[in-house]
């Protein structure tokens, strides 16, 4: 999730972790400070100044059970001189429990986390956007209201409220598949291998569909709140253009993908267009999605450029998309 809501959590968690002893600023600054740095592991990316090694290294070993448990012995080792009003046990869990908490809600989004590191599999629900108003502002209005009140009731208030939202995005989640499935199968001869609904920016109401198939992927969106069939847009893998290539790169795009692309061609060759976040612009002459590589032919292979994306595009897919949540 975001920074604030990843900070918001990680007050709030401490604030029910510690007693009354430990005064707001402290709780505040432990739980503010904590809870954002798994997140580092992004900044730590960029210095390898390859994209794929970026993505490979956010919520990898730093959101991981293992990362967290030694990571509370040291912050507890550094920080135990600001809180003498507490034993280190109690500072210690304190700690695992704001990391814990960070990689757990993560685990929602699309990215997900490779919570069990070292497994490479990151678990990822995809039932929330990484930026989501309904989750965030019960939980911040909980935490504040917790704190200046000094009663806890309010923080586990909000801390309830936002977990109920994060519920109801599994049971959403699962209304859109099997709606989009039954429309898919009323419309097409073909066989669904594979589907994926995820959310659209900051709702839980309007979401995207990936319907892979073994000619390709189908994509489209649903309300939960509609009845009408779906339309749906189909989107040839192409294959074959990349079939004879064992280039490392590329199959670490096809794994970081989990094998929802497509290739397609522009002026300077080759295209890897991972699907899972979706179109910024579905125009035939101009097809954009959120994330997209440029495959550079080198002596060595490939080399893998991420497609620049415009702000404007951004700003225009969500008009579009307050539009179809307003307008149904």
């Amino acid at each position: 999730m975001d920074s604030l809501t990843q900070i918001v959590l990680g007050i709030g968690v401490a604030h029910l972790c510690l007693n009354k002893k430990i005064s707001r600023k402290k709780t505040i600054a432990l739980g503010a400070i904590v809870g954002t740095l798994p997140d580092l592991d992004s900044y730590i990316g960029k210095l390898f100044n390859d994209p794929l090694t970026e993505i490979e290294i956010h919520r990898g070993f730093s959101h991981s059970i293992i990362f967290f448990l030694l990571l509370s012995i040291l912050i507890t080792v550094l920080v135990k001189r600001w809180f003498r009003e507490i034993s280190a046990k109690q500072l210690y869990i304190t700690t695992f429990l704001v990391l814990l908490t960070h990689s757990l809600l993560d685990i929602f989004t699309t990215w997900g986390t490779q919570l069990f590191w070292p497994m490479p599999q990151k678990i990822a629900l995809k039932s929330v956007f990484v930026v989501d108003v309904f989750y965030t502002v019960p939980l911040l209005m909980g935490v504040v209201l917790g704190l200046k009140n000094q009663r806890k009731l309010f923080t586990y208030a909000g801390l309830f409220l936002s977990s109920v939202y994060l519920i109801w995005g599994l049971v959403a989640q699962n209304i859109i598949k099997n709606k989009a499935v039954g429309d898919f199968e009323n419309q097409y001869a073909e066989k669904v291998q594979n589907i994926t609904a995820k959310p659209t920016f900051s709702n839980s109401f309007l979401w995207n569909v990936i319907i892979e198939t073994s000619n390709g992927f189908y994509l489209s969106d649903r309300s939960i709140l509609e009845e009408h069939k779906m339309n749906f847009d189909y989107f040839p893998r192409n294959e074959e253009l990349i079939q004879d290539f064992s280039d490392k790169n590329i199959n670490r795009l096809k794994e970081i993908s989990e094998n929802q692309y497509i290739i397609t061609k522009n002026e300077n060759g080759l295209v890897f267009n991972d699907l899972r976040f979706g179109l910024l612009k579905n125009d035939p002459n101009d097809l954009q999605f959120a994330f997209s590589y440029q495959l550079i032919p080198t002596k060595k292979g490939y080399r893998i450029k991420e497609l620049p994306k415009d702000k404007r595009d951004g700003l225009m897919l969500l008009k579009n998309i307050w539009e179809r949540i307003t307008n149904q």
